[in-house]
């Protein structure tokens, strides 16, 4: 398997003046981060994802988004999975966001990495959390018994929500998750950061770790589900045997009910 790529795609359009940064993560196929940078133009992203010479990308944004309102089928499936994502549509990430910054780069970034999806990393973290006690190589347990342990799983809340709103705290315990399943490379975030932008700059570094590490759950083995369809939307994200049974029994069912298109 070769490096893989993580990126938080900082969602602001490049017009609407911010000092934030998008953060690109490079792991090796031992889970060693061998570089961890940051970019702020689309032009910057694109050269440093091909600077990097990686076969594969996974980004905490949206590449396709055929639906002008409501949300897309990935999102709807992962739902009845208890697997909370925001709505995807193009109205809601132009209100939002001021536009759809993963689409306009998808393919860019397609032809600097190849194969491009999509992960949410708050789903990531739940993930680690639920294998310490719940082995991805574990057989599945009953259905009803896994749904109401999972919904007790929380990841930890660490993206500052404004002004004076950071929460390092936060920060700490999603770095500590990551370092269980990744060899950070020595790399801590500030405990004590000098102010919010600093916050929001760790922040970003663990979003885009949280997509590495999907990328090595995809990359790797069977420890992994993959959701979606070409021109819908696709997302792939870490899951052991009883997300992988539930995710298929719900595609299942709702293919069958003609409720989707994936």
């Amino acid at each position: 398997m070769d490096d893989v790529l993580g990126l938080h795609l900082l969602q602001t359009m490049d017009q609407i003046a911010s000092p934030r940064r998008s953060v690109l993560a490079r792991v090796d196929e031992a889970g060693r981060v061998m570089s961890l940078d940051t970019a702020g133009s689309d032009a910057e992203v694109v050269a440093l994802v091909a600077a990097a010479e990686a076969d594969s990308l996974v980004a905490d944004a949206p590449f396709e988004v055929p639906n002008e309102d409501g949300r897309r089928d990935v999102e709807t499936v992962l739902a009845w999975c208890d697997v909370p994502t925001f709505p995807v549509s193009a109205h809601r990430l132009a209100r939002v966001f001021g536009g759809a910054r993963g689409v306009a780069l998808a393919p860019a970034l397609t032809e600097a990495a190849g194969a491009v999806r999509e992960t949410v990393p708050d789903q990531v973290l739940r993930q680690i959390i639920w294998e310490q006690t719940h082995p991805a190589d574990a057989p599945p347990i009953d259905l009803a018994e896994y749904r109401a342990a999972w919904l007790g799983v929380r990841a930890p809340v660490y993206r500052a929500k404004g002004a004076g709103r950071a929460r390092p705290e936060g920060t700490l315990v999603a770095w500590r998750l990551l370092s269980e399943v990744l060899d950070l490379g020595g790399w801590t975030p500030d405990a004590a950061p000098a102010d919010d932008w600093a916050a929001i700059d760790d922040a970003a570094r663990i979003d885009a770790l949280c997509c590495a590490y999907a990328g090595v759950r995809w990359q790797g083995s069977e420890g992994h589900v993959a959701i979606g369809a070409m021109g819908l939307g696709r997302m792939v994200l870490p899951a052991d045997a009883n997300l992988r049974a539930r995710v298929a029994l719900t595609l299942d069912r709702m293919r069958a009910e003609h409720q989707i298109r994936i």
